[in-house]
Order: structure tokens, then sequence, then C-alpha cells
């Protein structure tokens, strides 16, 4: 009975996880394509020798960068998003402890090994729950059949989420010992 319901609450976690790191990326990939518009070096592009190796290739300057960038498996795009989520949920995990602590009257100062178990925690559970095995492909395929109206509810959710850990991990320093 009891593992049936950390299991069910495991699999919860993986879901909204999962749900957070697609969001992540998303937004991610939409500022770098919004930033394509901006960016001075795409201008590297436009030069005619340049220019001329990438139609020889049978791409562009601009495909390319958007591929090392964009891609789901190995772009720069995923690594942010996979960070993104372990320090959300490093906010989480230390100010939940933080403020647990402080409830009962356990009042103690943050040091960096606390600050590396709370990293190390959420780089385990995130590993488990998304990068093990590339789940969170998985869950992307899936996430991208959604509705327009479905991905913008769970982006709203996610972002709330966020604001709400940094909330937590801020609040909870009200019951830790010393001066900020």
């Amino acid at each position: 009975m009891v593992v049936k319901i950390v299991n069910d609450i495991m699999r919860k976690i993986e879901i909204w996880l999962n749900i957070l790191h697609y969001c992540i990326f998303k937004t991610d990939k939409k500022l770098h394509i919004l930033f394509n518009k901006i960016n001075p070096f795409t201008l590297i592009g436009k030069i005619p020798a340049v220019k001329r190796k990438f139609e020889e290739k049978g791409t562009t300057y601009l495909n390319v960068v958007n591929k090392v960038w964009t891609d789901e498996r190995f772009g720069f795009g995923i690594i942010i998003s996979g960070c993104g989520i372990v320090i959300i949920s490093s906010f989480l995990i230390w100010g939940l402890s933080s403020t647990f602590f402080g409830l009962l009257e356990v009042r103690f100062l943050v040091k960096p090994i606390h600050v590396l178990v709370y990293g190390l925690i959420s780089f385990l559970v995130c590993y488990m729950l998304v990068f093990r095995h590339d789940k969170y492909i998985k869950y992307f395929k899936k996430l991208d059949k959604l509705s327009t109206n479905e991905k913008w509810k769970f982006a709203l959710i996610s972002f709330l989420f966020v604001v709400s850990c940094i909330s937590l991990w801020i609040y909870s320093f009200r019951f830790s010992v010393g001066k900020i």
C-alpha cells in the first residue's frame, strides 16, 4: 500500500518536472529565435565566403546556429533548461527544509556544504525522473501534441511554480541564524 502511494507520488513529480523542463526549454528556444533578430553575429552568415561555404554544404549559418542551440538532445537550450530545473528544485528543497526546521524553532546557518547537499539531492531527483534514459524526450513529444491552450496552462503553472519556489527560498532566510 505504501509502495503504491510512493510510486504514485513519484510519478506525479516526474510528470511535473518534465512539464517544467519542457516549458523552460520552449521559453529558451523562443528567446533564442527572438534574439537572432537582433544578434549581430548573424551577420557573419551574410559574408559571401561564409555564405558560399554553408551553401556548398546545403545549409545556412542561421540553420547551423539554430541546430546547435535548439537541439533537443545535445543543444545549449537543453543544457540550460536542465540546469534550470535542478536550480529551481534546489531552491524548493532549500526553502522547504529551512522553513520546516525554522517552524520547529531549529535555526542554523546555511553553509556551503548545505548548498552542495541541496544541489546534489536536486540533481539526483532530476536525473532519476527526467534525464536518465532521455525520459524527457518522450514527454516533449507528448507535450508538443497538446493544444495551444493546454500549453499556455502548463506554462502559467510552471511560471507560478518557479515564482513560488524562489519566494519560499527567500522567505526561508528569515529562519537562518546570523545576518544576511
